[in-house]
This record gives structure tokens, C-alpha cells and sequence, in this order.
């Protein structure tokens, strides 16, 4: 087909004069539904009472059923690939129902053509009878109303709740990351505040080993702790708080105690011993 671009633009054309007629279709449908039922409610005055009318309501009729095969048969199809199911058995039924009518009526005009009858004796030679073909035929109209309208209707499917299922469900691997993740978070922590004990405790003058890991030396102290924060935490000792309750006077955090106020504390009665030893 892509090496002869004229076929390609003709089929392309005749793909879209189906499509149009099937749309068509419906207006036509309509109005020959309309026409129907006002002959039937005036007694016969709006068809049978005129020749061109009826001209006119068999003409349209016919290519608005006949027109909209080959268009019902690509929906079918069209709708499968999708999984719209129930577009896509109303367009299969509507599809043979059509194929079945265009089949018989086919049918009849080739033998009253080739044996050269009249309609009536064409009729014979078929194996269903007139009636049910005309039953037929008015089924398939309705059902052409019906597809053009199914069109425009968007059914949902129930696809959130499958997806959703899956993420509710903890399985063992999440359980050892989630407990791996809260491992390493606790060992920083700890690596953290290692290095400051360390550095208060790396310097110690000579004294008893029962006091060496509660006496911290000033200098490496103001590497760490401001001025500002040495003197809050004195100017507290000094009124009759106790060291557990320094931090919640001064509104610190807990975690002050072991960086702030303990070395200080520890050096402030360090420095006191020395001057009273003096």
C-alpha cells in the first residue's frame, strides 16, 4: 500500500464516506422512526397517500442501515482491542443482524434477476420467510439508534481497587529494611556523641581513678561550650538547682546534660577544689 500513495488516499477516502454515513446514519433512522409513526397515527396519510414520501422514507432507510456495515463491523473490532465488552457484543450482534438482512435481500434481487420472476415468486425460493426478515430488519434499526448512543457513554472499571490492594500488604522484605533503616539511624546517633565524651574525657589531671571520668579540663570545655552557656549553667548551680534539673530551668533539651552541663559542672568543682586546696 505505502508504494502506491494514490490507493493509500482512496482508501483512506472510503474509510472516511463510511464513517460519515454511519453517522449519518442515526439523523436518518430518526426521521425514518418520525415519518413511521405519523403514517401509522394519520391512518395511512403521510406515506401511503403519497407516492413521494414514500420514495423518500425507502431511499433513506436504506442507506442508513446499509451504509452503516461496514462501520459496525470496525467498531466490533475496535472495541475488542480496547476491552469495552459491552460495546463490543452490541456492535458483533448488530453486525451479523445486518450481514444477515443484506445477505437474504441480496439474496432475492439476484433471483429475480437471473430467472426473471417477479418479487413475489422471488420470495419463495428463500428459506425465511418475509415476516421474520422484516422483524429482523426493524431490530437492527433500533439497535443502530442504540450503538450511536453507546458511543458517548464511558463505562468505569474497577481497575483503583486492584492497584491499591498490593501497597496495603507489608510484606517480610519491607519489615528488614524498615528495621535496618532504624539501626543505622540509632548507630549515627551514638557516633555522634561519641567524639564530644571522648574530647571531655581525653585530658585529666592525676587523681583517683574513682573521680578521673567526672573531672573534664577547662580547655578542651571552651572548645565546645560558649561563654554565655558556662555561665548560665554556674549562675544556676550556684542557686541550689540540682544538675538533673539545670536543663528544664534553663528550658534546654536533655541531651545538653551530657555535653553542657555535666563538663561544666565537672570543671567548675574541679577549679573550686583546686582554689580551696591553694
Amino acid at each position: 500500500m505505502k508504494q502506491f500513495p494514490s490507493i493509500e488516499k482512496l482508501d483512506t477516502s472510503i474509510l472516511y464516506i463510511l464513517e460519515f454515513a454511519s453517522r449519518l446514519s442515526v439523523l436518518l433512522l430518526a426521521f425514518g422512526l418520525i415519518a413511521s409513526m405519523a403514517n401509522v397515527l394519520t391512518k395511512g396519510s403521510v406515506l401511503t397517500d403519497h407516492l413521494w414520501m414514500q420514495q423518500i422514507w425507502t431511499w433513506t432507510q436504506c442507506i442508513a442501515i446499509d451504509a452503516s456495515v461496514a462501520g459496525t463491523i470496525i467498531r466490533t473490532f475496535r472495541y475488542h482491542a480496547t476491552s469495552e465488552n459491552v460495546k463490543m457484543w452490541l456492535s458483533a450482534l448488530l453486525s451479523v443482524l445486518l450481514l444477515f438482512t443484506a445477505a437474504i435481500v441480496s439474496n432475492i434481487e439476484a433471483i429475480q434477476q437471473t430467472l426473471n420472476l417477479t418479487l413475489d415468486k422471488a420470495y419463495i425460493h428463500v428459506f425465511i420467510p418475509v415476516e421474520a426478515l422484516i422483524w429482523i430488519r426493524s431490530i437492527a434499526i433500533v439497535l443502530l439508534i442504540v450503538a450511536h448512543a453507546m458511543r458517548h457513554v464511558q463505562i468505569e472499571k474497577n481497575v483503583p481497587s486492584q492497584v491499591q490492594t498490593p501497597l496495603a500488604v507489608l510484606t517480610p522484605e519491607i519489615i528488614n529494611e524498615l528495621r535496618t533503616l532504624l539501626t543505622q539511624i540509632t548507630v549515627s546517633e551514638e557516633q555522634r556523641e561519641t567524639p564530644q565524651i571522648a574530647e571531655t574525657a581525653s585530658v585529666s589531671q592525676p587523681i583517683d581513678e574513682t573521680t578521673e571520668d567526672q573531672i573534664t579540663p577547662p580547655e578542651p570545655l571552651f572548645l565546645t561550650v560558649s561563654e554565655e552557656e558556662r555561665n548560665k549553667v554556674i549562675n544556676a548551680f550556684k542557686q541550689g538547682i540540682p544538675r538533673r534539673e539545670i536543663c528544664s530551668h534553663l528550658k534546654w533539651g536533655s541531651g545538653k546534660y551530657s555535653t553542657i552541663v555535666k563538663p561544666v559542672l565537672d570543671a567548675y568543682e574541679q577549679q573550686e577544689q583546686q582554689t580551696g586546696n591553694k
